[in-house]
């Protein structure tokens, strides 16, 4: 075991081919190998923090190395990292589970511990003087009346000595509860004194499960503070909460951005929806100008064409008067002999 712990921090500090001569081939990793440890690559290997102690769950015969750290880290896809990260966190909270078992079984320990030395405590407080006097008295009448119910019985007095042996009975409680107020007494009186304050000396630590004594010397209380299990299972605890921490912020940021691409998304369709109720506006209100202006130069050109018609009336009429004039003066010229020339 501390070969294999002593080889694996050799390891970690050297490399794996530390023993290669300089012309021998090295072996090249990738990040995702096989061989290569994911809860190293992801934050650190757990096997690493509880060596030589109670909790030690081994070496780990995996690849520990810086290069292929940096490398995953860099060249690792986003679902790549998430089933690594994921197989370290299933291997922290196994780990994390065992331990507040370890830590509920130490504290039921303690409190069974407390019950039973309070009880010891409380039969082995002895009597006052007014108590034992009682007792006393109680313990002669309940021999006496066993006496008697013994010789009516003989007698064949059955009814007496039902009746004499209810009486028993009751004085066997009564001093039953004389013992247990004694008791409570005694140990209210004695708890302020010595019971309490030592009986609460042990408290279970809350991160590793270990006992400790209450108000200790600092001394001792800071070496528990730096012992492996305690620092490892803490160690286990940050780097859960600071994974899933990061994943809520990530969500986080997801879901704004989703909001954001949505308001966005939505401010466009208004703005696209006020463009064409715009353009659709605009193209109505120029069809009505075209068609108004259409109207009015239908109506100009028929007006003009019947003011043109009229004026060529008097012309066309004044063409045929010369014409008949001209014929009238040609024949006219014919009856006398003589030729016109025009």
């Amino acid at each position: 075991m501390a070969i294999n712990a002593a080889k694996q921090l050799l390891d970690e500090l050297m490399g794996r081919e530390r023993d290669l001569a300089p012309n021998d081939k090295r072996c090249m990793l990738n990040w995702d190998d096989q061989t290569v440890c994911k809860h190293f690559l992801v934050k650190f290997c757990p096997n690493a923090l509880f060596i030589n102690t109670k909790a030690d769950i081994g070496p780990c015969a995996l690849v520990h190395d810086d290069y292929l750290k940096r490398q995953y880290q860099s060249k690792a896809t986003k679902l790549e990292k998430r089933q690594y990260e994921d197989d370290f966190i299933r291997f922290c909270q196994a780990q994390l589970n065992d331990v507040e078992k370890k830590i509920k079984r130490a504290k039921q320990r303690l409190e069974m511990s407390q019950i039973e030395k309070m009880n010891i405590a409380g039969n082995s407080c002895p009597l006052n003087e007014e108590h034992q006097e009682r007792i006393r008295e109680i313990t002669e009448k309940i021999e006496k009346l066993l006496e008697e119910i013994q010789q009516l019985g003989c007698e064949g007095k059955v009814e007496e000595a039902q009746t004499s042996m209810k009486e028993v009975d009751q004085l066997k409680e009564e001093r039953a509860q004389i013992k247990r107020e004694n008791q409570s007494g005694h140990w209210i009186q004695k708890k302020a004194e010595i019971g309490v304050a030592q009986e609460k000396q042990m408290e279970v630590c809350d991160v590793c499960g270990a006992f400790l004594i209450v108000n200790d010397v600092q001394q001792r209380v800071d070496d528990h503070l730096m012992g492996k299990q305690h620092v490892g299972y803490g160690k286990l605890k940050n780097a859960l909460d600071e994974i899933m921490e990061k994943r809520r912020r990530d969500e986080d940021e997801k879901e704004e951005s989703r909001s954001s691409r949505h308001h966005d998304n939505r401010d466009n369709y208004y703005r696209y929806r006020d463009r064409r109720l715009n353009t659709s506006s605009r193209r109505s209100r120029d069809h009505e100008s075209h068609h108004h202006r259409s109207s009015h130069y239908s109506h100009g050109s028929g007006r003009h064409n019947r003011n043109r018609s009229r004026s060529r009336s008097p012309d066309k009429s004044g063409h045929q008067h010369d014409r008949s004039s001209r014929n009238s003066f040609h024949r006219q010229s014919s009856n006398n002999g003589t030729t016109a020339k025009y």
